[in-house]
């Protein structure tokens, strides 16, 4: 919105602040006395919002599952691979990366469609990128946006893989050879511990909401559609069966349109019929959860933005996003303005893993992600230029970082960074309050 008696007309805001080098300062004197953003915290004396309770789930993979994980954790470790197309190498493996972390499911999808990728290389002779990176994006909903803001410098910028000579087929045949076996492993896992302790943090968490007055209701968050999958049939063989829900980008389950096509037929849902499908059945999934028919929803991230589902008070993090602003919009669907219950936040946390444990130290710590009151960690998340560069830095550890030793100096060395970072923009935020003595800032010096 253009106020014209501030701007002008719209040929003189784009003449000013758009097609040329743009005066920020000028720009955000005038903004000041229009915009004003007031966070949650400057008024949580006169609000009663709700606090976060969090509950850390801890979990210790099989020996097959940690076999698998190392495996596929030293392939994309290797220099040369020709599953991956070189210009998106870094992308794809940042993504498998947090499929590992996922399911045995999961990884052993995305080393299917490695292989075949391989074979049709082999049969063709010729490299076709757009069958591997259409999966990518149907297992890892994400992935467009990361696409987007992944420009990592070392990624190879020479052509792609255009012709196979007689070393190129060797090597193709050797890394099916090695992919087949890693996919025999996982195939053979019939169960994952983190799933069977979905089953223990779900009794945990409705036992505190019990407790809390709050409704029985969990929102589930995993970062892979197969996962999705998995759970839901897990869940399904206990005591969860008819009360689930799935959400996620495509939404074209069979149980997805059974409930659109009741939701749509129901007379009291006309006055909210947008006739747009994908706009309607995302509004059926959530009114579906919100009745007494449904007590799990399991999302993808999809359902990370753009919904309210403030009658729930759980939410699970299945897969953590390293994403600290990601983890933010999570929580946010539950813990927000209206929640009536103080919201329990479950996080599965693999204590094999010590890349992972000291992700979960940084925004635990740092970030306080996890507890507190609305708005907490405005300030500390204000603190990072992006989100992505601090996922960035995290695929960086697992690339480079082999050894205990190697991991724990690379997060010492993040932890002081982010220390600083988090420090100078505290004594900035001081230093407005001085300068801007009054009334209200009286108040937010008090809290």
């Amino acid at each position: 919105f253009i106020d014209s008696g501030v701007f002008g007309d719209i040929k003189s805001f784009r003449k000013n602040y758009v097609n040329s080098d743009v005066n920020i300062r000028e720009l955000k004197e005038k903004l000041l006395p229009i915009v004003h953003r007031t966070l949650r915290q400057d008024v949580k004396e006169f609000v009663p919002y709700r606090e976060r309770i969090p509950i850390t789930q801890q979990f210790t993979p099989t020996e097959p599952e940690k076999q698998l994980y190392n495996h596929v954790l030293d392939y994309l470790r290797t220099e040369a691979i020709y599953a991956l197309p070189r210009s998106q190498r870094h992308l794809m493996e940042s993504v498998m990366f947090k499929l590992l972390g996922s399911s045995s499911f999961a990884i052993g999808r995305t080393l299917e469609a490695l292989i075949k990728r391989l074979r049709q290389l082999l049969a063709n002779s010729k490299v076709v990128e757009e069958e591997i990176i259409a999966w990518f994006e149907q297992e890892y909903e994400n992935f467009d946006d990361e696409a987007d803001q992944d420009t990592d410098e070392n990624e190879p910028s020479g052509d792609e893989l255009t012709e196979i000579t007689a070393e190129d087929k060797a090597n193709i045949e050797a890394e099916i050879a090695t992919l087949t076996e890693y996919l025999m492993l996982a195939n053979s896992i019939e169960h994952n511990e983190k799933g069977e302790k979905l089953l223990v943090a779900l009794e945990a968490g409705f036992t505190k909401l019990k407790e809390l007055g709050a409704n029985q209701k969990a929102l589930i968050f995993t970062e892979s559609t197969r996962t999705q999958q998995y759970l839901f049939e897990r869940l399904t063989a206990e005591k969860y069966k008819g009360k689930i829900v799935l959400f996620n980008g495509n939404n074209n389950d069979e149980l997805s349109a059974s409930i659109y096509k009741k939701w749509v037929n129901d007379k009291n849902n006309y006055g909210k019929l947008t006739h747009s499908k994908s706009i309607d059945i995302r509004n059926a999934l959530v009114d579906a959860f919100r009745s007494d028919d449904y007590q799990i929803m399991i999302a993808t991230e999809a359902a990370a933005e753009g919904i309210n589902l403030q009658f729930c008070s759980m939410v699970v993090n299945y897969d953590l996003p390293w994403n600290p602003q990601r983890i933010e919009q999570r929580i946010g669907r539950c813990h927000r303005y209206g929640q009536q219950y103080d919201v329990v936040v479950v996080n599965f946390l693999n204590s094999d893993n010590e890349v992972e444990n000291r992700v979960y130290e940084l925004l635990e710590q740092k970030y306080k992600l996890f507890q507190g009151v609305f708005g907490s960690s405005d300030h500390v998340l204000g603190s990072i230029e992006s989100g992505v560069d601090f996922e960035k830095r995290i695929i960086e550890i697992y690339k480079k970082c082999r050894t205990k030793a190697e991991i724990e100096a690379y997060f010492d060395a993040l932890k002081k960074e982010f220390e600083a970072s988090i420090d100078q923009k505290l004594k900035d935020v001081q230093s407005v309050l001085f300068e801007n003595f009054e009334g209200r800032v009286i108040n937010k010096l008090r809290i």
